[in-house]
């Protein structure tokens, strides 16, 4: 008996200290202070997973979530959904952004879903098949101007005939075919890759969402497990990476920015907090 509690003492030893010595040689996270949460909406159970929002103006989100074929209307003054309207069947569905009166959803396994006159009773509604399938995972969407077309990102893997980095594709504003050439592709020969490593690592960025800012016309792009933010340059070049505190951007699904340029960032339900939309200031460069 007296031999067995030596043998557990022992193993608990050599446990306790492995454990300590891997607290003291693992790197520490340093979590980005350049994106601080001023404000935050809980959203009601029927956006418990919520994947994308589009700001409409009015203080008021059009929302999706990966189950439903519904635009939820959540007015943030009032903090409740005000109107839900239809445009397909049960799926998954992940992006959403407005553009004037039409609404883009994009599906997870690559169809995009075209509501003219989304908020009428007379809305007219095509679906656009594309390249895309459930294997590439496609949660990601928005309209580019300065060069007329979608952008997109796989979050799993890229198309075999294209680019084989981390990718972002395009895609013609009227067909949703996509364009030989894609808009960026980073690889981990460029120097972006050298300065940010460790924190940034392609293999541990998966694209949930993308948003082009009005005003810069730079390029926002979630990352949601673990939670992370890339920034791109309107010229196509990587500028900026934030690592996301888990605590405050449980899993950030969505991204859009209103007319003055302030962003807003949703989150699914996770293990500590309820789904939720935040008004974020971001102070990168």
């Amino acid at each position: 008996m007296k031999e067995n509690l030596r043998v557990i003492f022992i193993i608990g030893g050599i446990l306790l200290l492995a454990g300590a010595l891997y607290m003291y040689i693992q790197p520490s996270k340093t979590y980005s202070s350049d994106l601080i949460v001023l404000k935050t909406w809980e959203l009601p159970d029927s956006l418990r997973e919520i994947s994308g929002i589009s700001y409409l103006g009015d203080s008021k989100m059009a929302c999706i979530q990966d189950e439903d074929g519904i635009i939820f209307i959540y007015d943030l003054n009032l903090g409740q959904v005000v109107n839900e309207i239809e445009f397909g069947l049960r799926g998954d569905y992940e992006s959403i952004r407005v553009i004037d009166s039409t609404a883009f959803i994009m599906e997870s396994k690559g169809s995009v879903y075209k509501v003219s006159n989304f908020e009428s009773d007379r809305r007219q509604i095509e679906k656009f098949t594309t390249e895309f399938n459930s294997s590439n995972d496609m949660e990601s969407l928005d309209f580019h101007p300065i060069t007329n077309s979608f952008l997109t990102i796989p979050k799993e893997k890229n198309l075999s005939k294209q680019c084989k980095a981390f990718s972002i594709y395009k895609m013609n504003a009227k067909n949703f075919k996509i364009a030989e050439d894609c808009f960026l592709t980073l690889t981990n020969k460029q120097a972006f890759f050298k300065t940010h490593r460790p924190k940034f690592k392609a293999s541990d960025f998966h694209a949930s969402e993308l948003s082009v800012h009005p005003h810069t016309s730079e390029i926002f792009i979630l990352s949601s497990k673990p939670p992370q933010l890339l920034v791109i340059s309107k010229e196509g070049l990587p500028k900026e990476f934030h690592l996301l505190n888990p605590k405050q951007f449980q899993q950030p699904e969505g991204l859009s920015f209103d007319s003055k340029g302030r962003m807003y960032i949703s989150n699914e339900e996770g293990n500590s907090n309820r789904q939720n939309i935040q008004l974020v200031e971001y102070k990168g460069v």
